[in-house]
């Protein structure tokens, strides 16, 4: 049973995956589109009311050792509101990844593949993702803590690669926009931590979960951290920077490299490791997925849940007609949705089932 169990190392590799996979296909972009020069400090901001509301997330769990939100769920309105909240996150998790995918396939397409029809390219993540998913002992979460160093240190060794070539005037001004923009409408930036949607899922799958307020804090810091580099990368490598267009913006900022011709395939390297990184990212999503549908089936397997949701992730990947269609939807629908479920309905109900098991406690 211990080797099902994950330890917190592994736990904040894959907290800090999910953030980054969504940073270097979109996430970066969307921030610097939205707050432009004033991007680092909205970060910082960010930062601290993402650091806040994990805080306040981990005090209610606590409450309830073991739990995640499908059980505290079913405490608080029984099966029926069990079913609703897990159906809505399962939804939520296929729907954003499989645009996220269809973003990532689509600039696979165009920088490398572009006599492969994006078919074959979504199939094979598809397909490696679930993979990952059916090996036992849980490999895709070890699998995902092996490649974690290697994304912090090749995001480290980015920045400093790039650093002869910033402009650093382009933090100017301070301000972006004005601070409305900065402290008000940036807030919409806070969707990049899509690690806060996954941490109601996290406690029964920890072997110390005890633990969690330290995990998840540690996740977040280290999320921040990489945010930071990779957006003062893109922020600083571009002159006049006024509106991110790129593709992939940090692939761009990538090509500046260069340390001779040892390192001419330098971008190459790094397309590899996010390729390695965002097929950990799906597993993960998949994996999650499936035990919410096994939790609220009572089933003993999860094998026929993991092979049904890549079915559904890889139709989900599919409905996009464009890049820029998928992009709008993150932007003006996912990112309602998220604030909605994760700050909204998530957290009144782990308050609300606060509330009851101090009554239930009082009538004893």
């Amino acid at each position: 049973m211990e080797n099902t169990k994950i330890g917190n190392k592994e736990a904040v590799a894959l907290l800090v995956t999910i953030t980054f996979n969504q940073l270097i296909i979109n996430g970066s972009k969307a921030i610097l589109n939205n707050t432009s020069s004033a991007s680092l400090l909205n970060i910082l901001f960010l930062s601290i009311i993402t650091i806040i509301f994990t805080c306040v997330i981990c005090y209610f769990l606590n409450k309830f050792p073991a739990f995640d939100l499908i059980d505290i769920s079913d405490f608080l309105g029984g099966r029926f509101l069990k079913w609703v909240i897990g159906l809505l996150y399962i939804t939520y998790f296929i729907i954003f990844s499989g645009n996220l995918l269809h973003l990532f396939s689509t600039c696979l397409q165009i920088i490398y593949f572009p006599v492969t029809l994006l078919f074959f390219i979504r199939l094979f993540f598809v397909i490696g993702a679930t993979l990952t998913c059916l090996f036992k002992n849980n490999t895709v979460y070890r699998s995902t803590f092996v490649l974690f160093p290697i994304l912090i240190i090749t995001t480290v060794f980015l920045f400093i690669s790039d650093i002869q070539f910033f402009y650093v005037e382009n933090v100017y001004p301070m301000f972006g926009e004005g601070i409305f923009t900065t402290f008000v409408s940036g807030l919409s930036n806070l969707m990049i931590f899509q690690t806060l949607a996954y941490i109601f899922f996290l406690p029964p799958m920890l072997k110390n979960p005890s633990e969690i307020k330290k995990i998840t804090i540690n996740s977040i810091v280290l999320s921040s951290f990489l945010i930071l580099l990779t957006v003062a990368t893109v922020l600083f490598t571009f002159n006049g920077l006024v509106e991110i267009d790129e593709l992939l913006p940090l692939y761009s900022a990538v090509r500046y490299i260069d340390y001779g011709s040892f390192f001419q395939k330098m971008n190459s390297i790094f397309l590899l490791i996010w390729i390695m990184s965002f097929v950990s990212y799906l597993g993960i999503t998949l994996k999650i997925s499936s035990t919410i549908f096994k939790k609220l089936t009572f089933a003993k397997s999860d094998f026929v849940f993991v092979i049904m949701l890549a079915i559904l992730l890889f139709f989900a990947s599919g409905w996009q007609k464009t890049y820029a269609i998928s992009t709008a939807f993150i932007q003006d629908v996912l990112k309602y949705i998220f604030f909605i479920l994760v700050f909204g309905i998530s957290l009144l109900i782990l308050a609300s089932a606060c509330i009851k098991q101090k009554i239930v406690r009082w009538k004893k």
